[in-house]
């Protein structure tokens, strides 16, 4: 079944929004809450990543890992303080009994390497375009490493018709944040190493406004060799812009009911908005519940063991 667009819900529920009011404005605050409900249909995913690092970062558009298999072989996640707790923290990632541990929310993806500190940061277009917004601000806060000297740069993307670089070239840095401002397409931070062009290192990929944060997990990869992590993930509301943006929790009545619960908030009718609320989580777990279809999870009692069947004597 296909996932609706900003568009399509537009059109079928803009009677429910009052006219002086924008209907993607509203659809930013309901959806978030619709979605933090339950594990609903189209928002478990499965994303797979290959790296070297012993670490690994959730993608911008995943909100919470629910499973995790590392070379093929499944794992357990533990809380953020387990090995702080249990054995103490490891330079080289936790022991390989603990799995995956949560180790929090970081500015970048991944960590500049210093094999060779020739390296510049550059702003590329993500998402399959081919050129740069025309428009919006990204600053890089960085420090240096040798120094310790905090410093920003800042790039203005209606100035650059091309891919543009950050000033940062020639420079051990520990990139601190990446902030967004008014980036109204999918753009990518990367770090490049001009001695080696196939050296890249993807620090962040933003759009719209905010500071790029990054959920990372720890596993033991004590010989920083390739390993692939494959994960089950719960889809994060990614904040719609435009008409063509894509929203997965495609129940128009859930919708339409936050909606008419949102307005009732505003009005401080706070019965009428419960009663809403309510009605949007029942019609989400109907629709889950329908589509399950034989993956439906149920209890299944045998009194005499598995292994008794009734022969056939006919």
């Amino acid at each position: 079944m296909p996932a609706l667009t900003v568009k399509a819900v537009t059109k079928a529920l803009s009677d429910y929004v009052r006219p002086d009011e924008d209907i993607v404005a509203k659809l930013n605050m309901v959806m978030p809450r619709l979605y933090a409900m339950g594990m609903w249909r189209d928002l478990l995913y499965d994303w797979s990543i290959e790296t070297t690092n012993d670490y690994f970062a959730l993608p911008e558009h995943a909100d919470s890992l629910l499973g995790a298999m590392l070379q093929n072989s499944p794992v357990e996640a533990q809380s953020q303080w387990h090995d702080y707790r249990i054995s103490g923290y490891a330079s080289d990632g936790p022991a390989p009994i603990f799995g995956i541990v949560d180790d929090g929310f970081h500015p970048t993806k991944e960590d500049i390497s210093y094999e060779s500190s020739l390296r510049a940061l550059t702003l590329i277009a993500a998402g399959g375009a081919s050129f740069l917004p025309d428009e919006g601000v990204v600053t890089v806060r960085y420090r240096v490493t040798s120094t310790g000297v905090v410093s920003t740069s800042t790039t203005d993307l209606s100035d650059y018709t091309n891919q543009p670089s950050l000033p940062i070239e020639d420079q051990e840095v520990t990139v601190e944040a990446i902030s967004f401002d008014n980036v109204p397409s999918l753009m990518a931070v990367k770090s490049i190493n001009e001695d080696d062009s196939t050296d890249v290192t993807t620090l962040a990929e933003i759009r719209g406004d905010g500071v790029a944060r990054y959920r990372r997990f720890r596993f033991h990869n004590s010989d920083s060799s390739t390993k692939n992590v494959k994960l089950l993930l719960k889809r994060a509301w990614q904040p719609v812009l435009t008409q063509d943006d894509i929203m997965y929790l495609g129940n128009l009545n859930a919708i339409k009911h936050g909606l008419l619960g949102m307005l009732a908030e505003d009005n401080a009718d706070l019965e009428r908005a419960q009663y809403h609320w309510t009605i949007c989580r029942q019609l989400l777990d109907e629709e889950l519940d329908t589509t399950r279809g034989a993956a439906k999870p149920k209890v299944t009692l045998k009194p005499a063991g598995n292994n008794f069947n009734t022969p056939n004597i006919i």
